[in-house]
């Protein structure tokens, strides 16, 4: 296990922000919900509903949490499922200490630099063989995740909370804008020839409704998940990892290229990590460790800000002065972090990673006395991207908070469905630095620490985080949408903490997005015409995508209320239990 990691943010606010409403609204919107007793917010009603039955019949976070993942597996299944994996952040109560657990996909033991670099060469369809395909997919840990968070801290049994999820994938989720907006995405790619269709059938011909649209509303059902579902529930786990499911996921691995392996699955191993933790004022910020980045990139932008803002007394008056200076100085910090992401990151199991340093506040202003705009004067790679991920929120009456995000990488992963069960799997390998100089889905290069091998878990850029005041959370949140989630959290932290926002406003705001590279800001709304100008005026590009994080969260006030916020991009609903 790693050391601990203690950080300091050097923020401006001598003490944490708690307004229970900030500017008052004449109603709550319907991306937030309130609870006294319990709270779950994710990008899917569904699942959020079905997290809060749980909680309501006396379940408590970590069943719920479990309950909500299944879910989501359902509902999401261009984002998640039990073919991914993901990190968790929770604050146990009863041990009154936190818990991380990383359940990320790791590689097959057959994935070498040797091996993608001579699949490169033979490839034809126009794709790295790490995009789609069985070369793609990496040894899903979802579910071995969900099963360690069962066993060590849940109190009702797992078969229980999968049976929820299974009646969900038997009468069909319904689908939304979101979801449609996924299958014309992933048809788009099927449709650029008969081999891919042919190749990627299962897909096709399941969650992609036979290349028919679904409508908005409609119920789509998933027979095989539910099959799949039910057997897990009633022979337990292990037909995942060593029975017929795991036979399944290696044929379909096989029948598409890849070479996952029986062993491969056998030998998948859930990893408790030490949190990165780092003061801001009073409260302090708890975070994941790599092999995410979210944690790292998070605590160091941070600092730079500050450091940014100092001249003027910190990031409050920064942003009061001047409207002009706040996102040119916002958009450096985040271009530091996410060049030093691309040098230094990796998984901290095979390469060496400086937290400390990285995370350092000395560091940080040195890094922002740092004036070139060229991209050169921040770092030499560039980084992943990865858009199918969900992200979850839970509290309940007992104090215990989760903050959990899970993955199946790209829009609907690799495409590849595990027959007859429905486990549509990851492709997590395009995560990793498969063939040197050559770019990923996204049209981005990765560094060398992140260089695929054995075994070794992939960089990610998942971002649970939990804050603490006077001992107790007060706020979870967390994100999905690639490197996007890094900025998201930071920026809903900053207008929640800094600048005294309401949560619901603070996670509807517009925000702004820069990873180094491209050397663009992106915009994941349409930003006024004079912050436009601003930001042209301090040498910025500025991209015309449109493209955000989804940020989910929770807050805990003063008087005990939850509140629960699901970010209005992706139609989220959260669930309060009275």
């Amino acid at each position: 296990m790693a050391h601990q990691r203690r950080a300091t943010v050097f923020l401006s606010l001598a003490v944490c922000l708690w307004l229970p409403g900030g500017a008052a609204r004449a109603a709550d919107p319907p991306w937030l919900a309130r609870g006294r007793t319990g709270m779950v917010a994710s990008d899917s009603p569904e699942a959020s509903q079905i997290g809060a039955d749980v909680l309501a019949a006396g379940g408590n976070a970590f069943d719920a949490a479990v309950a909500t993942s299944f879910a989501l597996a359902v509902a999401r299944p261009q984002s998640t499922g039990l073919g991914g994996g993901g990190f968790m952040v929770a604050w146990v109560a009863a041990e009154k200490r936190f818990v991380v657990l990383d359940f990320r996909e790791c590689a097959p033991q057959a994935a070498t630099p040797e091996r993608y670099a001579e699949l490169a060469a033979q490839q034809s369809d126009g794709f790295s063989p790490s995009v789609y395909g069985g070369n793609a997919v990496a040894v899903p840990g979802q579910l071995a995740g969900l099963v360690e968070i069962n066993r060590r801290f849940g109190t009702q049994p797992l078969k229980e909370l999968i049976r929820p999820a299974a009646a969900l994938a038997e009468a069909g989720f319904a689908v939304d804008a979101h979801y449609r907006d996924a299958c014309k995405e992933a048809l788009a790619v099927l449709e650029k020839s008969p081999a891919l269709m042919l190749r990627y059938k299962v897909l096709y011909e399941t969650l992609l409704n036979k290349g028919k649209l679904p409508q908005i509303g409609e119920r789509l059902k998933r027979p095989d998940l539910a099959r799949g579902l039910r057997l897990i529930a009633q022979e337990g786990p292990r037909v995942f990892y060593e029975g017929p499911v795991a036979a399944a996921i290696v044929s379909a691995v096989k029948a598409s290229g890849g070479e996952l392996t029986p062993e491969d699955l056998r030998n998948y191993r859930v990893l408790e990590r030490a949190p990165i933790r780092a003061a801001m004022g009073e409260c302090e910020l708890v975070t994941m460790p790599p092999p995410s980045s979210g944690g790292v990139c998070l605590i160091e932008a941070l600092n730079i800000l500050q450091c940014l803002a100092a001249d003027v007394g910190g990031v409050t008056k920064l942003r009061s002065k001047d409207s002009d200076l706040y996102p040119a100085a916002l958009a450096r910090a985040f271009k530091h972090a996410f060049a030093d992401r691309a040098r230094w990151l990796g998984d901290p199991d095979f390469t060496s990673v400086p937290v400390a340093w990285l995370t350092d506040k000395q560091y940080a202003c040195d890094l922002a006395l740092k004036a070139g705009q060229n991209p050169e004067d921040f770092g030499s790679r560039q980084l992943p991207e990865d858009r199918g991920t969900s992200h979850f929120c839970v509290a309940d009456h007992l104090g215990n908070v989760v903050a959990l995000t899970e993955t199946i990488n790209g829009v609907f992963g690799s495409l590849v469905v595990a027959e007859p069960y429905g486990i549509l799997l990851n492709n997590e390998m395009d995560d990793f630095l498969t063939v040197r100089g050559q770019a990923n889905l996204y049209g981005l290069l990765q560094g060398e620490a992140n260089l695929v091998g054995p075994g070794k878990r992939p960089l990610s850029s998942m971002c649970p985080t939990i804050v603490v005041q006077g001992g107790r959370p007060v706020l979870a949140l967390g994100g999905s949408g690639g490197p996007r989630i890094i900025t998201g959290v930071a920026q809903v932290l900053l207008n929640v903490m800094e600048f005294g926002e309401s949560l619901d406003g603070a996670v509807e705001a517009v925000r702004l997005h820069h990873q180094w590279q491209p050397d663009v800001v992106f915009f994941d709304g349409q930003p006024a015409a004079d912050l436009w100008g601003a930001l042209e005026g301090a040498g910025l590009k500025i991209s015309d995508q449109r493209r955000g994080a989804v940020v989910q969260a929770l807050q805990i006030l003063p008087d005990g209320t939850l509140m629960g916020v699901s970010d209005p991009r992706r139609g989220g609903r959260p669930a309060g239990v009275p």
